[in-house]
């Protein structure tokens, strides 16, 4: 059914809507969010209204299957409209970008288990992968115990899934894979059988709302666990498992471009002249320009791979694990070049978001794959000296 053939009083979100449907909402919600900054900020998550305007946008489906109706977007279409959504609010964009996980986990799971898990496209999952969880065999499913840091949108997810290490019914130990180590599964429950701990206290990306989440001898059903090798979907977009990160660039270039955009509107809205600022600016452009280009061009031989029917080549691996980390590094190196040419001004929270911008992505720098030493697993699997298996490389 076509969008046109719904009636106008039917919610944006319950129209069927392609990539360029959702972008083109997203791009007409920047201003309001950009109004919201500060407040979201304050509050430490995102506002209920905030989240509905978003949910009408239909940014939370954007990995949904076609075959449930979704709009299936391929990395390239992801992280153009992550940087957009970053464009008006980092926190935002980041909580999207983790939560339309729910797409790809759709496939992770049986089937009718799926269905009943996300009845609706603009379902959100909360969810960290690291094995922070212990999940012992019981009778019809596994006892879990564990502590997840970093959960972001816990307090707004209809759903979390957590890594865990899966254990013997009679606590003999770990169940090991065919390489002989501990088996990682995740397991996914009602966020509200979890435990919410308010540690989100940081420097940067408040508006997240990355809590602790705990679970105490919670039972979940053995058809609740998955891993990442059975996936049941047949589009492209499932085929590789670290289509989960490829889409994590958007974010930090979107608050790159931001703070390029607010530099400039500002000198020119000024009538300003500065050979520094000039300078600056012209540096963070170029820094934010070609490592977007890097992104782009490394997921387009992916999303060619893919649609092939073919897993991406070891050296096009390590191109968008590069790619990846170098989008963290350079997105921030950016942002830090503006905010020593803004001078004074830049400091004052109440006048520029700038200063928010640089703890943004002080922040993200911090995650597992923006930080340096993901560029050394990368380099290392060049040499052929990696010895320890990195996830998603």
């Amino acid at each position: 059914m076509s969008q046109n053939s719904y009636p106008s009083e039917i919610p944006l979100a319950d129209r069927q809507l392609e990539a360029a449907d959702i972008l083109a909402n997203i791009r007409a919600l920047r201003p309001s969010l950009q109004a919201r900054g500060g407040e979201i900020e304050e509050l430490r998550r995102i506002p209920e209204d905030v989240l509905e305007a978003v949910r009408q946008t239909g940014a939370f489906r954007m990995m949904m299957p076609r075959a449930w109706g979704g709009p299936e977007m391929n990395p390239m279409q992801l992280n153009e409209a992550l940087e957009e959504l970053a464009v008006g609010n980092a926190a935002v964009a980041w909580c999207v970008m983790i939560q339309i996980d729910s797409g790809q986990y759709s496939g992770l799971l049986d089937p009718k288990v799926a269905r009943r898990i996300f009845p609706r496209l603009d379902a959100t999952t909360s969810n960290v992968i690291r094995a922070a969880g212990r999940a012992q065999k019981v009778e019809g499913g596994y006892l879990v115990n564990g502590r997840w840091p970093f959960a972001s949108g816990c307090q707004h997810a209809e759903w979390f899934a957590g890594g865990c290490h899966v254990f013997e019914a009679d606590g003999s130990g770990p169940v090991t894979g065919e390489d002989g180590r501990p088996l990682h599964r995740m397991v996914i429950a009602k966020r509200d059988e979890f435990i919410i701990h308010d540690t989100w206290h940081t420097t940067g990306l408040r508006g997240t709302g990355s809590n602790d989440i705990e679970a105490k001898d919670l039972f979940v059903p053995a058809d609740h666990m998955f891993g990442f090798d059975a996936q049941s979907h047949a589009g492209a977009l499932y085929q590789w498992p670290a289509i989960l990160v490829a889409k994590m660039p958007g974010v930090v270039l979107g608050i790159a471009r931001s703070a390029i955009e607010l530099v400039t509107l500002y000198m020119r809205s000024k009538k300003m002249k500065s050979e520094y600022v000039a300078l600056a600016v012209a540096d963070a452009q170029t820094q934010y320009a070609s490592s977007r280009a890097y992104v782009y061009s490394t997921l387009e031989t992916l999303w060619a791979r893919l649609q092939a029917g073919q897993q991406p080549t070891e050296q096009e691996r390590i191109a968008i694990y590069l790619a990846r980390a170098n989008a963290f590094q350079s997105a921030r190196q950016a942002v830090q070049i503006l905010f020593d040419a803004f001078g004074g001004p830049a400091v004052y929270s109440k006048k520029t978001p700038l200063e928010r911008h640089l703890r943004d992505l002080t922040t993200a720098c911090q995650h597992t794959f923006g930080q340096r030493r993901a560029q050394l697993a990368a380099g290392e699997m060049m040499l052929g000296t990696l010895e320890e298996p990195v996830l998603f490389l």
